[in-house]
């Protein structure tokens, strides 16, 4: 006969108050499995990621919303998949976790939701990961839409000028972005180390930043704060070293080096980024060819800077001022640099106050009316779209002297860039030559490897 004994009365007394206790939910096992799925490639995104967002907490924050959207759609549609993602049901994933928020918050939260489906399903089809077809794909980047595309004003039909090879030529090779871009290539050669975020390594930002014409260096826990790039200041180099923690704080080689990523120029592995599948074509013997790769480069950056988000409220609005100036600097009637200069002023202190510290709701509080805050936002945005201009100006894709005017071998990129987003209701009316066209593989919202690569 076995003895009974208090401990083990109190082991079975702890049992019984077990059994009362609710269990948790299983999460359905196809699910499970898509979010292991996802963790697997953490790293890879993070990588990929970084040519746009280099804080690895950027990375990590889209993968926790593609898990949780995925969590949602599965409860909608009672399936899901971590690398054939189903159009369908994508509103109403989004909105099932939308509508668990504050209602204030719900825009924001469509929004972030949907930029991170963009930019994950991109990561899937340019790592060869998207397991669906090309239709489906399509059909659900079609549904994720493109907010930008919402905000741009009616724009002028862009002639495009009819060139000879010898002309484009020419006026590529006079061109401070591919005269950079050439030398950044140089300077890669067959290949430089990275980090595990696909980031040049401390040591040679220096170099790699003096490729490109700027004066800067790694430095271990440097500050993040970039000066706004201004295009008055752009040829003085500082005399003392622009010091930052990662080449992604470095203007201009940031840029460059993202479109150089997406043009295929150059690959980023887990180690070393190498020369990519289009290099050879650079300095090709072949004036098509080589004529092709830097309309592409030109292109990819374009694209790049009109998608750019930065630390805009309102990219919407940024991106519907560039699109105008530029569209009209392929015309008769430019916007004079005066002009949005004078947009970007009327209360430049008060359009940099959210910088400071300063809420909406304290300048409420100040007594500034409605109307007063519109036109700080509409300045503010207005001097985010001067900042990029003078970005473009310095590499040659715009003339800024007393008018926004595009170069004529410009314009056919930036008629290309708007193509790809799907601005213009028809394409240009302009005859282009042969030489004048080429077939654009999307570059990736994230300045990733271009679709279809």
């Amino acid at each position: 006969m076995t003895k009974k004994t208090g401990k083990s009365k109190g082991r079975s007394k702890d049992r019984r108050h077990l059994k009362a206790v609710p269990s948790t939910p299983k999460m359905p096992l196809q699910l499970v499995m898509n979010h292991r799925v996802i963790d697997s490639m953490a790293v890879d995104f993070i990588q990929w990621n970084a040519a746009e967002a280099p804080d690895p907490a950027d990375a990590f924050e889209c993968l926790g919303l593609i898990k949780l959207f995925l969590t949602a759609q599965h409860a909608v549609n009672g399936s899901s998949s971590a690398t054939a993602i189903d159009s369908d049901g994508v509103e109403q994933a989004a909105g099932a976790i939308a509508v668990s928020l504050d209602p204030d918050e719900m825009e924001e939260a469509f929004d972030d939701i949907y930029f991170a489906l963009h930019s994950y399903i991109h990561f899937l089809k340019g790592t060869g990961r998207w397991s669906g077809t090309d239709a489906a794909f399509e059909e659900l980047h079609s549904a994720l839409g493109r907010g930008i595309a919402a905000a741009v004003p009616q724009l002028p039909d862009i002639q495009v000028p009819d060139l000879s090879e010898e002309h484009q030529d020419a006026a590529f090779n006079a061109m401070p972005l591919i005269q950079r871009a050439t030398s950044l290539l140089d300077w890669i050669g067959t290949g430089k180390e990275v980090t595990s975020t696909g980031a040049l390594r401390l040591k040679d930002i220096e170099p790699a930043a003096a490729a490109v014409g700027v004066q800067a260096r790694g430095k271990r826990a440097a500050s993040r704060a970039v000066p706004l790039f201004d295009l008055e200041t752009a040829g003085n180099q500082p005399e003392t070293l622009l010091e930052v923690g990662t080449m992604h704080d470095v203007p201009v080689l940031r840029e460059i080096w993202s479109a150089l990523v997406g043009a295929d120029l150059i690959r980023v592995g887990s180690t070393k980024a190498v020369p990519g599948p289009e290099a050879s074509a650079w300095n090709s013997t072949d004036t098509e060819e080589r004529l092709n790769i830097r309309r592409m480069l030109s292109v990819v950056l374009l694209v790049g800077v009109l998608t750019e988000e930065g630390q805009v409220w309102d990219q919407e609005a940024v991106a519907a001022i560039l699109l105008g100036v530029l569209a009209y600097g392929t015309t008769d009637e430019p916007m004079p640099v005066a002009d949005l200069e004078k947009l970007a002023s009327p209360d430049l202190e008060g359009a940099l106050l959210p910088e400071a510290g300063v809420e909406d709701t304290e300048l409420d509080e100040a007594g500034l009316e409605d109307s007063a805050l519109e036109e700080i936002y509409a300045s503010y945005a207005a001097l985010q779209a001067q900042q990029k201009l003078s970005l473009l100006a310095e590499l040659g894709l715009v003339e800024a002297a007393t008018d926004y005017r595009i170069p004529p071998v410009a314009i056919q990129c930036l008629d290309l860039a708007m193509g790809f987003l799907k601005l213009a209701d028809d394409p240009s009316d302009a005859t282009e030559s042969p030489s004048n066209v080429i077939a654009l593989h999307g570059p990736s919202h994230t300045g990733g490897p271009p679709n279809g690569r």
